[in-house]
Parts: C-alpha cells; structure tokens; sequence
C-alpha cells in the first residue's frame, strides 16, 4: 500500500452507493480481526497447526473527532443509545471502501472548557462485509 493521507479515510452512514458522512473524525483506525482455530494433531510433528478460513472475522472501527452536523450526531448517538446494528462504509484515501452492519459498543461525548465539543466512538462488524477496491 503506497502512502496515503489519514485526513482522507472517512466514515459513512448507509451503503456505499447513498452515503452520508458521520462525523469530521480525526482519527479512525480500522482493524480487521482473524480469529485462528488450532487443529494440531499427533501428525503436526509439534508444530502448530491453522486451519485457514475456519475462524471468526471481525472488523472494529475505532475513531474520534467533531460532528459534521448536528443531524449526523444526532443519528450516531441515537443509534448508540437504540443498540441498534446499522449499515456504515468506510473510504480510504485511494477510494478503497469497506461496507457492512456496524453495531456501536462504546459512545463518549467530551466537552473541554473553551474547546469544541468532540465525541470517540468503537464499532463492531455484524455480518459478512464488501470489500471493494478503487
């Protein structure tokens, strides 16, 4: 992956073809969990054995940052308190996007004397995503 700018990697509510930008997030970061299933035997001559594709996978979607509008704040938060699984995208800097349901388990709204009002926000995947390269 060549060098891109984090300024450009966004979240989005709805599917990819009808987004709508979340947040000015200033942060995010994406990680894409592989969980591993051990199926060592007697023949793996000691050695740890994977079966592969045979694990959970999971995507966690981490940022923080500004609200965009007060209506997309509005939806986060509303969807933060309903506990409720929802379509979001991602876009990365070179147009790589990431689409799935996004269940919020962690929503924290900080309010600084004399600063803006910022909030941090965790995402869990449910379900199967949709990779699609630029």
């Amino acid at each position: 992956m060549a060098a891109q700018k984090g300024i450009s990697m966004l979240l989005r509510l709805g599917t990819v073809a009808s987004p709508t930008t979340v947040a000015g997030l200033r942060d995010v970061q994406l990680t894409l969990n592989n969980e591993m299933v051990d199926a060592t035997n007697k023949e793996s001559a000691g050695y740890r054995t994977l079966l592969a594709q045979a694990g959970v996978q999971s995507i966690q979607i981490t940022g923080s940052g500004t609200a965009e509008s007060q209506t997309s704040f509005e939806t986060l938060q509303g969807y933060a308190f309903a506990n409720s699984i929802n379509t979001m995208n991602v876009i990365f800097g070179d147009g790589d996007t990431i689409e799935v349901g996004f269940q919020i388990t962690n929503f924290q709204i900080q309010g600084p004397y004399n600063g803006a009002q910022t909030f941090s926000i965790t995402l869990e995947s449910s379900g199967q995503w949709t990779f699609t390269a630029a």
